[in-house]
């Protein structure tokens, strides 16, 4: 399995994370965000496989987090 399999470059702001605004004019202007609002600023996109593994691995890893940040906060007391 390759990384390719499990994301793919978003095809909003190729990329790059961040897409141009534009105002009600339709002048091109600043996107006050500065973030593409297809891949919010990540640059990619989830593929199925991907979004699956991430629902399976995601409690898993905010599980370890949690433990890590107890074991810090038990060595500063």
């Amino acid at each position: 399995m390759l990384i390719h399999d499990l994301k793919r470059t978003c095809s909003k702001c190729d990329g790059s994370s961040f897409q141009a605004g534009y105002d009600e004019w339709g002048s091109i202007q600043t996107n006050l965000q500065k973030l593409c609002p297809a891949c919010s600023g990540k640059g990619y996109i989830f593929t199925e496989l991907g979004k699956n593994l991430w629902k399976l691995y995601r409690p898993m890893i905010q599980e370890l987090i949690r433990e890590e940040l107890e074991k810090k906060e038990a060595v500063q007391k």
